[in-house]
């Protein structure tokens, strides 16, 4: 799970979180009293330090949306795991889960140390997603296509008409016009999909001393190759044989989903606003 330079301070709206984890893991034994949060987005991620132990927690109940992504979640890093790719598992402190706790349900994870503002190279970055790549190849599920999950998610987001757009009114139209561009282009091309990552950003990517190690599973999907290789970091695309007219559209399919996920958000965290303005620097550059 991903560690922060810094800490988030625990706040009113994680402190409920955090304390259901603390419960379960005390119940198993896991002294976690000097709990961290870590990232807080769309779950909220927690170091049960001194523990080795990483709790990802959201709200839900068992067997609904949030509690099956979890357990989805974890069956992919096990694979991942037998199948020898460069990722963080499961914890082997306490049973990982999903666990409900109240109106939480959460999953826990090996805790890893790490450099956060460590540089990625973009070979190492681009094997450590290949060796994923060809890990997840052999999962014997198949995943919604991309299309159903980041794009349409935001699709919803920008053509609404039941609720406020939460999106700054200057940019709104921008983004709604860049969305039928981009999803019209896709539209005319026949793409070769294979079972990818779906989110392999830098924040998913640990440099420890062992080498590089990938996180986060819940937005794995099916797609093209350029999918993910608009989300590595530096020049990591390098590394693979892709279609780089493809993978420049998915680039700025990739920061227009950003900028409107993080906007979303962006009344809790000043980080997530200045995120979403970097994609939409990036967005007009490319248009």
């Amino acid at each position: 799970m991903p560690i922060s330079s810094m800490a988030h301070t625990i706040s009113v709206r994680t402190r409920p979180a955090v304390q259901a984890a603390q419960e379960i893991a005390r119940s198993h034994g896991i002294v976690a009293g000097q709990a961290r949060v870590l990232h807080d987005a769309n779950n909220v991620v927690v170091h049960l330090a001194p523990s080795p132990v990483v709790a990802k927690i959201c709200l839900a109940s068992v067997g609904d949306h949030g509690w099956r992504k979890l357990a989805t979640e974890l069956e992919i890093a096990r694979h991942l795991i037998r199948a020898g790719a460069p990722v963080v598992g499961p914890s082997q402190e306490l049973p990982p889960g999903p666990h409900v706790q109240g109106d939480f349900a959460m999953t826990f994870w090996r805790y890893q140390d790490h450099d956060p503002s460590a540089v990625a190279t973009s070979q190492g970055a681009g094997q450590a997603l290949a060796q994923v790549h060809e890990a997840l190849d052999s999962y014997p599920e198949t995943f919604p296509s991309f299309l159903d999950r980041q794009v349409k998610r935001a699709a919803r987001i920008l053509f609404s008409e039941s609720v406020p757009s939460p999106l700054p009114t200057t940019e709104h139209a921008f983004l709604c016009s860049q969305y039928l561009s981009i999803t019209s282009e896709l539209d005319d091309r026949k793409l070769r999909c294979r079972t990818l990552h779906g989110d392999p950003h830098r924040g998913n990517l640990l440099v420890s001393k062992t080498g590089y190690l990938m996180i986060d599973f819940e937005s794995v999907c099916s797609g093209p190759l350029e999918w993910d290789l608009s989300a590595l970091p530096g020049l990591g695309a390098n590394t693979f044989s892709g279609d780089e007219e493809l993978l420049s559209l998915l680039r700025r399919l990739r920061s227009l989903c950003v900028a409107v996920w993080c906007w979303t958000r962006s009344r809790s965290s000043i980080a997530l606003d200045r995120t979403a303005r970097n994609h939409m620097d990036l967005l007009r550059l490319a248009a």
